[in-house]
């Protein structure tokens, strides 16, 4: 069974796919399963990764809110391919992508309280903030 907003990567290829509509089944690319990939937030193990990868969330005086990534590198080879907003009732999602040199950040009218927001970084895979 899929979820609602479940992301899933082909081990073979690389294709990353988001779940709209929860479901029975499972997701396959290149005839194989894909895997479900889980958000990493656990700063007990690895801090420093969970520094530059986890989306920061502010307030904005105007009422909506901004995500940003400060810290993490933006070369050809290691960036944040997208910053995801979901709310709380998970009836409102954005997204925005981002390409090498770029600057980490996005602006969204959802409200802060309860949001949650999640990168994609293309080496070390997803993580979350709420």
């Amino acid at each position: 069974m899929t979820n609602k907003f479940e992301l899933y990567r082909c081990n073979i290829c690389g294709n990353v796919i988001e779940v709209l509509i929860s479901g029975d089944g499972h997701p396959v690319c290149c005839g194989e399963e894909m895997e479900r990939l889980e958000a990493k937030n656990d700063n007990l193990n690895s801090p420093d990764l969970t520094e530059k990868h986890s989306p920061k969330i502010e307030n904005l005086p105007d009422g909506k809110t901004c995500v940003t990534l400060d810290n993490h590198p933006m070369t050809d080879e290691h960036y944040i391919m997208f910053v995801q907003t979901i709310s709380q009732d998970k009836t409102e999602a954005k997204i925005k992508y981002f390409y090498p040199n770029q600057q980490v950040k996005m602006k969204t009218d959802i409200p802060s309280d309860g949001l949650s927001a999640r990168s994609y970084c293309n080496i070390h895979g997803v993580y979350v903030s709420k």
